[in-house]
């Protein structure tokens, strides 16, 4: 060993006993050729500056890392305890064998794996968390109106209205009912109760299943070129189906292009009167 000027004396006395009880203690490095415990020797080529060497045959053995912190760290050592850990994974060959160096990597610990969150969530989390927000757009998102057609018109029910009400076509179809059972009444008097209620079934399962459509109320007239995206207005003046409005551009001759979801788009004059409309199914 080499004296260091900033050592004490205790300092160096106990890097000696240290010595000592690493070459002739129960844990001393033994000779590979059966020799007995090897004994420490100056090795300037060796990591630390020291090696162990069996004074018969010779073999060397670079000084552990783990020896170094032990001598240099004397307060904390434990010489009745092995000083060194071996690898059990496989090491890099190297030319001289004095140069080779086993460290010792502490286990870990369950407590050493416990750790603070960094600002992050588990994937699983990240996946509920999606799977959260991918249900809530599917709530926010309305069902596509009763009777929309593949071309984006919207099939709708009735043609009168009275003011803001319109007049439900079902009501014709009861009053055709009843008409055509006081017309039978001489062959059953419940005619005129039977065929209301059955045009009436028939009207509901026509507009529900057969051909389906949704209520519309016309609510105010608007400009061509006043229309806005998602407007839902009559395609063909006051009654018939509805679209609702996807773009509207200008083109020539003081004209505007609308075009309604689903592909379906008219030429209009910018001064032409929509009718504004609500769905009610």
């Amino acid at each position: 060993m080499v004296n260091n000027p900033d050592k004490t004396p205790a300092t160096d006395r106990h890097h000696a006993s240290a010595l000592r009880i690493l070459e002739n203690g129960p844990h001393a490095p033994q000779c590979p050729h059966g020799h007995g415990p090897l004994t420490t020797i100056t090795d300037h080529t060796a990591p630390t500056g020291v090696a162990m060497a069996c004074p018969e045959c010779g073999q060397r053995r670079g000084m552990e890392i783990t020896m170094l912190r032990t001598l240099l760290n004397p307060e904390n050592a434990d010489f009745d305890q092995p000083l060194t850990t071996t690898p059990t994974g496989p090491t890099e060959p190297t030319d001289n064998p004095s140069l080779t160096a086993t460290t010792e990597i502490p286990r870990v610990r369950p407590e050493d794996t416990a750790r603070e969150p960094l600002g992050k969530i588990t994937p699983a989390h990240i996946r509920d968390d999606h799977a959260d927000s991918d249900e809530a757009d599917l709530d926010d998102v309305p069902p596509p109106p009763r009777g929309q057609q593949p071309d984006g018109t919207i099939r709708t029910t009735g043609w009168l209205q009275l003011g803001r009400r319109p007049i439900s076509s079902g009501l014709w179809a009861v009053l055709a009912g009843a008409a055509l059972g006081l017309a039978l009444i001489d062959l059953n008097t419940w005619l005129p109760l039977i065929l209301p209620a059955a045009a009436y079934a028939t009207w509901f399962a026509t507009i529900r299943w057969i051909r389906p459509a949704s209520a519309a109320t016309n609510l105010e007239l608007l400009h061509a070129d006043e229309l806005l995206p998602g407007d839902a207005i009559r395609i063909y003046g006051p009654i018939g189906p509805v679209g609702i409005v996807d773009q509207v551009t200008p083109a020539t001759n003081q004209q505007v292009l609308v075009r309604f979801t689903g592909g379906t788009q008219r030429f209009l004059p910018e001064d032409a009167r929509c009718h504004l409309v609500a769905l009610r199914n």
